[in-house]
């Protein structure tokens, strides 16, 4: 067992034996600076999910203004592309750089929560809804959910007799409310479709970390452990990332979109309140509507992501590592066989035993 330490592994490898098939997911991104850091690790994840699209959209930010660009995740995947032999010798499941450019589009990006136009982005999303794979298909908004409400208005009208089939397998992860469309359009026409809001919570591995994560904690985002771990000698797609000015983690406030799906034993994807690394939430409005909105722990609203910063820092760091090295040199999660149920009912504070005697 390598640096990184027992609990990140277990944790982590208790997907391979709770796991289904992989989610499947759409990105939708204003490419801001903190976007495009948290692209950098959600490629390094990319073998967790079935990528169903890549796509730019809108927020405070579209075209002509404070704007990215519609090159930027090209030019992410051209460094996953020169590191993608290495990953895929460490873990299966990584797409082909060649599938990942094919999954590319163009959203609604011509002002902050446009919807009115139909575009290449939003039709990518219909198309994926309407098809006859299982669910569910997570929608990332990690810039504002306008292309996603192009989609659901272009459904709801064109195709009325599916939006049942769509409340049942669609779940919309939003990151802060970027855009006036979840509220005047998502919420009032699809009040049974599941939203995710992480409105304040993902601000704990955003632009404010320091402010919000405990300070013991601190180490996992200072420049030694970032230089050490992700931007230095591990490769062009690690050396993408932008530290701050100092060399310290920038932001990654798009990130808890994504880790939400990735399966680490948590059951977070069977029910929002079971918490996982992209949080945890409870019902906003019971009754009213399925939008979910951030839960505190101990009091405490940024601590069901915190709580599992050292398992998700060093889960990058050894992703980081299998993008240069062997799978001899680099470290990997155990494959974890619980023998026996997975509901147990215990008091609080009380011992439960699981037998994982068959893990490897």
């Amino acid at each position: 067992m390598r640096r990184h330490g027992l609990r990140m592994l277990v944790m982590t490898a208790l997907c391979a034996s709770l796991a289904a098939a992989r989610p499947r997911i759409i990105v939708t991104t204003d490419g801001e600076i903190d976007d495009r850091c948290s692209m950098v690790r959600f490629l390094m994840c990319a073998n967790e999910f079935e990528i169903e699209g890549l796509i730019y959209s809108s927020s405070m930010h579209w075209l002509g203004q404070t704007w990215a660009g519609v090159e930027w995740i090209h030019g992410h995947i051209g460094h996953y592309a020169r590191v993608y032999d290495n990953l895929k010798k460490h873990a299966e499941g990584f797409p082909s750089p060649e599938e990942l450019r094919g999954k590319v589009y163009v959203g609604n990006i011509t002002a902050r929560g446009e919807m009115q136009s139909d575009s290449p982005g939003a039709d990518r999303i219909v198309q994926v809804l309407l098809d006859e794979k299982p669910g569910p298909v997570y929608l990332q908004a990690w810039g504002g959910t306008n292309t996603i409400a192009r989609a659901l208005y272009k459904i709801q009208h064109e195709h009325p007799t599916q939006i049942e089939k769509v409340n049942k397998k669609a779940v919309i992860y939003i990151i802060l409310d970027q855009d006036p469309t979840l509220r005047e359009y998502i919420e009032p026409n699809w009040p049974k479709l599941q939203v995710l809001g992480s409105f304040r919570q993902f601000a704990v591995i955003a632009y404010n970390w320091e402010a919000l994560i405990p300070r013991p904690l601190h180490v996992f985002f200072q420049r030694p452990w970032l230089e050490g771990n992700i931007t230095t000698s591990r490769g062009p797609l690690a050396g993408a990332y932008e530290p701050r000015n100092d060399g310290a983690f920038r932001s990654e406030g798009d990130s808890p979109a994504f880790m939400h799906q990735i399966d680490v034993g948590l059951r977070s994807l069977e029910n929002p309140g079971y918490g996982g690394w992209g949080g945890r939430f409870v019902p906003e409005k019971p009754g009213v509507n399925n939008i979910w909105t951030n839960a505190a722990d101990d009091g405490d609203l940024y601590k069901p992501i915190w709580r599992w910063a050292e398992a998700f820092q060093n889960d990058w760091a050894a992703r980081a590592d299998w993008c240069v090295k062997s799978y001899r040199e680099a470290n990997h999660p155990p494959i974890v066989a619980l023998n026996g149920p997975q509901d147990v009912q215990a008091a609080p504070g009380s011992w439960v035993k699981l037998d994982v005697s068959g893990s490897v």
